[in-house]
């Protein structure tokens, strides 16, 4: 009998530890889209509480979403090792019975359609949500009753260091994609993809892979960015811009080939599409586009994306634009 509950705390603990390394670490991969997650939950609780959500804790998103995907990535590599069990053991008690509560009352409530507790790459239906957190809360009580029979599978000098150099290095992937781009793009904006044929209805189902996309041709701009060479420059606004982005946005267009055509992206008013460009010396039209759709397109502030006859080739976070001679 002894033996059988080892065996299951072992497979507990591989169950519990793969997965939410996992899951942990694609929220690492695109913390931007799981601070928009956050941001949507914050939305929901406001509608439903009355209390502003939104107004205290949107403003840091982004840190909180930082916070959560590495401490998540941190307790699961610290279950795996066998570090700080009580504390790992506690901690995953209290996470997952707070996500239990949080994926059942979306569930309850149908207020948000999808946990992002896999970002993009799994998608879940708020049941569905919340019977896997149920599952996990089964394996992660057992855990926590056997807490004091979790040994580390490493020798003990080791076991420290090595958590710990886990936990930072998962800290720095964290800053690093959230100041440039995710390592691995899962939504349809994607290098490789042919935005011309994403946009035309599908021969099975008859409907487009992307339908909230406005092209640039249809704005005011009126400039054809499905074929020949361009660079979309992307901005989700751009009064909120500062002297970095737009220095790095002009390194870009200077030396650019004349055959490269150039529009611009942003859900910014009307007036300030028009004025803009002018007070910051960038000649560039600016078309109308869906904040929905910019943050799928670019997770950043602000950037550009490089498309050859429509494919997506190229995508740059501001930081990391290169000088326009070298397209």
């Amino acid at each position: 009998m002894r033996a059988k509950s080892d065996y299951f705390l072992v497979f507990s603990r591989l169950f519990v530890g793969i997965l939410f390394t996992l899951s942990g670490l694609i929220k690492v991969n695109d913390i931007r889209g799981f601070a928009y997650k956050l941001d949507e939950y914050f939305e929901v609780f406001y509608k439903h509480s009355g209390v502003p959500f939104h107004e205290i804790f949107g403003p840091w998103s982004v840190p909180i979403a930082g916070g959560i995907a590495v401490f998540e990535t941190a307790l699961a590599l610290f279950l795996l090792i066998g570090y700080a069990r009580h504390f790992t053991a506690w901690s995953l008690l209290l996470m997952i019975i707070f996500f239990t509560f949080l994926t059942g009352y979306s569930a309850v409530t149908k207020a948000v359609s999808d946990c992002g507790c896999f970002g993009d790459v799994i998608k879940f239906t708020p049941w569905q949500s919340f019977g896997k957190d149920v599952l996990f809360l089964v394996f992660i009580g057992y855990i926590f009753l056997k807490r004091e029979e979790i040994h580390p599978w490493l020798p003990s000098k080791l076991t420290a260091p090595v958590a710990w150099l886990l936990t930072t290095a998962v800290a720095g992937m964290t800053l690093y994609f959230y100041l440039y781009l995710p390592a691995l793009d899962f939504l349809p904006y994607h290098v490789g993809q042919n935005l011309k044929k994403a946009l035309q209805p599908d021969p099975t189902s008859g409907i487009p892979l992307i339908t909230d996309y406005v092209s640039t041709q249809h704005t005011d701009c009126q400039i054809d960015e499905l074929s020949g060479r361009v660079i979309l420059l992307v901005a989700l606004r751009l009064e909120a811009l500062g002297e970095a982005e737009i220095s790095r946005w002009k390194r870009l267009l200077e030396g650019l080939p004349k055959e490269v055509k150039v529009v611009g992206l942003t859900s910014s008013p009307s007036e300030v599409r028009q004025s803009w460009p002018k007070a910051h010396g960038l000649p560039v039209c600016f078309a109308p586009q869906d904040q929905t759709v910019l943050k799928a397109m670019l997770r950043s502030s602000a950037g550009a994306i490089y498309l050859e006859d429509g494919i997506i080739r190229r995508k740059w976070s501001w930081r990391s634009l290169p000088e326009g001679k070298a397209l």
